[in-house]
C-alpha cells in the first residue's frame, strides 16, 4: 500500500500547486481582452458599439459605459455582474443623449462612480417605447472593468482556482484512488479465499483429498495429479520425501509433481526430479 500513500502525496502537491500558474494565465487573458477591441451587439444590429471607458483601474472607479440604439427603442438598460461576488447584476438605466449616428442610431450613456473593487462583466438590452409593446432584445456579454489592481487581480483569481479547480480535482482524484484501493484490497482478499479453499487438509497418514475432484493426493505436492488443481502449498511449510511416496494402491508417484512413477526410479519423467 506504499504506492498509494505516495500517489495520495503527488496529488495533494499537485493539487495545490497547479492553481498557482493557471490563476496567473486568467489575470493575462482578461488584460489581453481590451487588445481585440470587441463590442457588445444585438443579433439584428439594432444595439450597436456597446463598451467601458477605461478598461482597467479608473481614479474614484468612475467608468463610462456606451451602446448606439434604434430610435424604436424607448431606452436601454445596463446589466452590470461583478464576479468577486458573484451578485445578481445591476439593472441600470442608461441616460439618452442629444447623439445620433450617421445610420439614425441614438447614443446612450452611464456614468458609473466610485465602483466597487472587482472584476465586471456587463451587457445592454433595449426596453420599451411609450408602453407599445416592442421586442426587447439583449447584447452579447462583454468582460470588464477591471476594478482593481493586478495583484489584487491575481488573488481573487487564485482564491477562485482552488474553489473551482482544485477541488473538484481533488475530489476526482481521490475518488478514483479509492476505487483502486478498493480494487486492489477485494482482489486480495479474493486470492486469500481462493487460497485457502484451494490448501486441502493433510491427514495422518501423509494423504489428503483433492477438494475440486476428490483424487487422493501425497502430501507435499503442489497439484493434483488427476485434474491439476493448485493447492497453494509453500513447500517451505511441508515435508517432502526424497524418494517416490507410495500411494494408497501401491502405487508409486513423483513427490514433486504428483506422476505415477516406478518403484526403483531414479528421475521422475514428469518433472526431472533426482529421487535419492
Amino acid at each position: 500500500m506504499k504506492s498509494f500513500k505516495w500517489l495520495a502525496v503527488w496529488g495533494i502537491v499537485f493539487i495545490l500547486l497547479m492553481p498557482i500558474p493557471y490563476a496567473a494565465s486568467q489575470v493575462d487573458v482578461a488584460y489581453d481582452y481590451e487588445s481585440h477591441g470587441y463590442t457588445a451587439s444585438s443579433d439584428d444590429k439594432t444595439l450597436v458599439g456597446g463598451g467601458v471607458d477605461p478598461y482597467t483601474l479608473s481614479e474614484n472607479g468612475s467608468y463610462t459605459f456606451y451602446i448606439e440604439a434604434d430610435p424604436k427603442y424607448g431606452g436601454v438598460e445596463l446589466h452590470l455582474l461583478n464576479v468577486y461576488t458573484d451578485t445578481k447584476a445591476s439593472t441600470l438605466l442608461m441616460e439618452r443623449t442629444d447623439i445620433t449616428s450617421e445610420d439614425g442610431k441614438i447614443k446612450y450613456t452611464y456614468q458609473a462612480e466610485n465602483l466597487k473593487t472587482g472584476y465586471y462583466t456587463f451587457y445592454f438590452e433595449g426596453i420599451y417605447k411609450d408602453g407599445v409593446e416592442l421586442e426587447n432584445v439583449k447584447t452579447g456579454a462583454l468582460i470588464g472593468p477591471i476594478n482593481d489592481t493586478e495583484n489584487g487581480l491575481y488573488m481573487q483569481m487564485l482564491k477562485s482556482a482552488y474553489i473551482s479547480i482544485a477541488l473538484y480535482v481533488g475530489l476526482l482524484y481521490f475518488l478514483l484512488m479509492f476505487m483502486m484501493y478498493s480494487n486492489r484490497k477485494n482482489r486480495e482478499a479474493f486470492e486469500r479465499q481462493r487460497a485457502a479453499q484451494s490448501q486441502p487438509t493433510v491427514g495422518a497418514d501423509g494423504m489428503f483429498h483433492c477438494p475440486k475432484c476428490n483424487a487422493e493426493v501425497i502430501k507435499g505436492q503442489k497439484f493434483c495429479p488427476q485434474c491439476g488443481e493448485n493447492f497453494a502449498v509453500d513447500p517451505r511449510e511441508v515435508s517432502i520425501p526424497s524418494a517416490p511416496f507410495k500411494g494408497a494402491d501401491d502405487d508409486y508417484f513423483c513427490t514433486e509433481c504428483g506422476t505415477k512413477v516406478d518403484e526403483n526410479a531414479t528421475i521422475c519423467p514428469g518433472c526431472g526430479k533426482r529421487f535419492e
